[in-house]
């Protein structure tokens, strides 16, 4: 069995691209603060809700093989449950077929992990105007759920204002996966998003850094 490697099963393209822009630079445990790790990616063919309903069995495979198991999926989707359930009902399934697993859900999706109110966004979405330095919520609608309301760490909601974004015009924000690879190898330094807290908790549990020989 592989003691240091970890399986993650996660949603869809875009938490892909997020964990190998967490995993893929030089040294990314120094950056975790843990000891290194090699990883897989299992995304699931039916998304979120196929996350819910047959993390196990898509992750059977790997049961005699592996040693460790992160499971990823978003709170918000059509039928969704809520946060709690989700989290309860998948760690159910894993309960006595894992011995070191974590369910990480991400409240309400993961775009969530993506706001921070730093120009370097602008590099990550191809946003001419971010280069020269604009804050990111001046580029964004004063009202509605794309807003970014002053004293507010994101927009109120993070998939719409990407979407936004996206579809405005003016900025044609890059559309690919690869902005949440691109925005994972940024600092995640102060990140407060308890999703975010709980796999790197997790990671450095699992693989304390006093161990990185």
């Amino acid at each position: 069995m592989t003691e240091r490697n970890v399986v993650f099963l996660v949603a869809d393209g875009g938490m892909e691209q997020m964990l190998r822009g967490f995993f893929g630079r030089g040294q990314a445990h120094s950056r975790l603060n843990c000891a290194p790790f090699t990883h897989e990616i299992i995304i699931s063919p039916t998304k979120d809700p196929g996350v819910y309903n047959t993390a196990r069995e898509l992750l059977r495979p790997y049961e005699l093989t592996e040693s460790h198991a992160v499971v990823m999926v978003d709170a918000a989707w059509e039928g969704s449950p809520g946060a709690d359930t989700i989290r309860e009902t998948i760690e159910a399934q894993l309960d006595g077929a894992w011995k070191n697993f974590a369910v990480i859900v991400l409240d309400p999706e993961l775009e969530v992990w993506f706001w921070r109110d730093s120009p370097e966004l602008g590099r990550v979405l191809n946003i001419p105007a971010q280069y020269r330095g604009k804050p990111m919520r001046e580029l964004l609608p004063s009202m509605g759920p794309s807003a970014w309301p002053a004293g507010q760490a994101k927009p109120t909601d993070p998939k719409e204002a990407l979407m936004y974004l996206r579809k405005s015009r003016q900025y044609r924000a890059d559309k690919s996966n690869a902005v949440f690879r691109r925005v994972a190898e940024l600092s995640f330094k102060g990140c407060t998003d308890p999703a975010f807290k709980r796999l790197l908790s997790t990671l450095q549990t699992w693989f304390p850094p006093e161990y990185a020989s």
